[in-house]
């Protein structure tokens, strides 16, 4: 995403590594549909979905409020689907959004408004849940596997955030740290060598073929 990811997702992501490593904490993951992984190769102008996944540890999550962040130039978002309804542990306990619909801004290469939650008891510690997808249409994939080109963050403070009952948040904007956000790349197949025009084809031809007359023409 070159230099696009902004300060607060480099901040959002040291806090992870540096939480991650004194304690277990609840991660959101932007997973590609058919593969499993974070990493995808598509050919070049097809689609392909991104599931955000939802895993807790110990907490419990009741509320996730977030935005999605992706590389425009190689990237447009087709739409964004939140699940009416996440089957949770437990009975008559669900997900569901807070409200409908998201905004996709594929000029900033964001999508907003992505919010899902339950008025019981939240998704309880260690299990994980796909609690929605975007499709994007792969417009020029750089073949570079380090290269983050979505990612779900707090990038609406006072907006996104993670919240864990009573009500209690687990992470914003501000205190990022207490949940992991864990992106996704894509990288294309390499291209083919471009095939010569015509009139390139031609003269090469013309040229081979007046070097081998020469050739002959010197030895008799």
């Amino acid at each position: 995403m070159q230099s696009r990811v902004p300060a607060l997702v480099v901040a959002v992501m040291l806090n992870v590594l540096l939480v991650t490593s004194a304690q277990a904490v609840p991660s959101v993951s932007m997973i590609w549909r058919g593969v499993g992984a974070t990493l995808v190769s598509p050919a070049a102008s097809t689609d392909a979905i991104a599931d955000i996944v939802l895993t807790t540890t110990t907490e419990t999550v009741q509320g996730i409020f977030i935005s999605i962040e992706f590389d425009a130039n190689e990237l447009q978002a087709v739409n964004a689907t939140e699940l009416a309804v996440v089957g949770l542990p437990g009975m008559t306990n669900s997900f569901s959004p807070i409200s409908a619909g998201t905004m996709i801004d594929n000029g900033a290469g964001l999508v907003t408004l992505f919010d899902e939650a339950t008025l019981s008891t939240g998704l309880v510690g260690g299990n994980t849940r796909t609690l929605g997808s975007i499709t994007f249409h792969v417009v020029a994939a750089a073949n570079d596997a380090t290269d983050i080109d979505v990612i779900a963050a707090l990038l609406n403070p006072g907006i996104d955030a993670l919240t864990s009952p009573p009500n209690v948040t687990l992470c914003t904007s501000v205190t990022p740290g207490g949940c992991a956000f864990i992106g996704a790349s894509i990288t294309g197949p390499v291209a083919p060598p471009p095939m010569p025009e015509p009139t390139t084809a031609l003269l090469l031809i013309a040229g081979i073929a007046g070097l081998g007359y020469v050739g002959r023409r010197s030895r008799s």
